[in-house]
């Protein structure tokens, strides 16, 4: 069997998103190390419950700094020297293109998991540049290539990061442990609720106005905002939110730990991003049995099929947006409906095994 280091920039996907992955590469005899930056405890305990060790590794995940990131490069040169693994699977930006330069460096076989482009990609200019000659450098290394939907694979390709498209495998996202999120009873009354780190990219300035419409139109209407701060590029000010608040538009619960709990106090899950992979938040929706209002935009509007689990709006859009939610705030009915299908397609398309079986076979493990 194999021995297997997974490499994130991003410590808490771990658990949300590559927690059945790690899991099925453990029932498969594979030796696991997961390796990410430090700081949040509860994943540690987290993946030591199922028996992953974790090491930490740390990177700025927001800002490029060249110095830093070639210490960065170094570290991790380092780190295959000391575990000698057979594997390294690399996921988010910067370990996607610094891990493919550190295990071309040491001789390892990897691959990157591209869950979702960025923005560092989506906006031209001289950045995008640079990112796409560095991850082009990384996927001439890079065995497989994960992306969870065209849109990006069809990117990859017309950059030229990526020229031969047998190293692409398509999944559904990082899948949904449906025993983790089976159907929830749904509230009788409109609750909406918006899982995401307060980014502009995410939409969550269209949400704010948005429930300032929709708390006019229907008054009983409850409108929450569930997410971390984020001190990236395009990062929305925490004082922005909590203006909002104040005004009662919504309900601001700042990082929550335990996402399937909110999702039972929630009738309808909404998330305006401007581009995704595939995003988990609305995944975790669908599986508990709640409706889903998000952008007709790249990862968004593969995971719902409009009018029957949800309603897709433009992006950018709040004026659409609030529509939307007034609609789904004005019939029982259809948010039951669309809440019944969402969970059966979660079920017929997203599950996390199947996920996790075919990232395995791409990797030939």
């Amino acid at each position: 069997m194999s021995r297997v280091v997974v490499l994130t920039g991003f410590t808490p996907g771990l658990v949300y998103h590559r927690r059945p992955l790690l899991q099925a590469l453990l029932q498969k005899g594979h030796d696991v190390l997961a390796v990410g930056p430090s700081g949040e405890d509860w994943v540690e305990e987290n993946l030591e419950e199922i028996g992953v060790p974790f090491r930490a590794l740390e990177v700025d995940r927001n800002h490029v700094r060249i110095l830093d990131d070639l210490k960065y490069v170094g570290r991790i040169r380092a780190l295959l020297r000391s575990v000698q693994p057979d594997f390294l699977l690399c996921t988010t930006v910067k370990p996607n293109i610094y891990g493919g330069w550190a295990a071309k460096s040491e001789g390892i076989p990897s691959a990157a998991m591209v869950t979702g482009l960025g923005a560092v990609f989506m906006n031209a200019g001289i950045r995008r540049a640079m990112a796409i000659r560095m991850f082009r450098r990384a996927c001439r290394h890079h065995q497989t290539i994960f992306v969870q939907n065209t849109a990006d694979r069809d990117d990859l390709l017309r950059w030229r990061v990526v020229e031969d498209t047998s190293q692409f495998v398509l999944t559904a996202g990082s899948g949904i442990d449906l025993e983790a999120f089976p159907p929830l009873p749904l509230p009788e009354e409109p609750v909406f609720l918006m899982l995401s780190r307060l980014l502009q990219a995410k939409g969550v300035l269209e949400y704010i106005e948005a429930s300032a419409h929709v708390r006019a139109a229907v008054p009983e209407a409850r409108m929450i905002l569930a997410g971390g701060i984020d001190d990236g590029p395009g990062s929305v000010p925490l004082s922005v939110v909590k203006a909002a608040a104040d005004r009662g538009d919504l309900e601001y619960l700042g990082h929550v730990q335990d996402v399937h709990a909110l999702l039972s106090q929630a009738s309808v899950c909404v998330l305006p991003s401007y581009h995704e992979g595939t995003p988990h938040c609305l995944l975790e929706g669908m599986a508990s049995g709640r409706p889903v209002i998000t952008t007709d935009v790249r990862g968004c509007r593969e995971v719902v099929r409009h009018e029957e689990t949800g309603l897709l709006v433009p992006a950018g859009d709040a004026s659409a947006l609030a529509s939307a939610m007034i609609r789904l705030a004005d019939n029982v009915k259809m948010r039951q409906e669309m809440g019944a299908s969402g969970r059966q397609l979660a079920e017929s398309s997203f599950g996390a095994q199947e996920v996790a079986k075919r990232v395995m076979d791409g990797l030939g493990i």
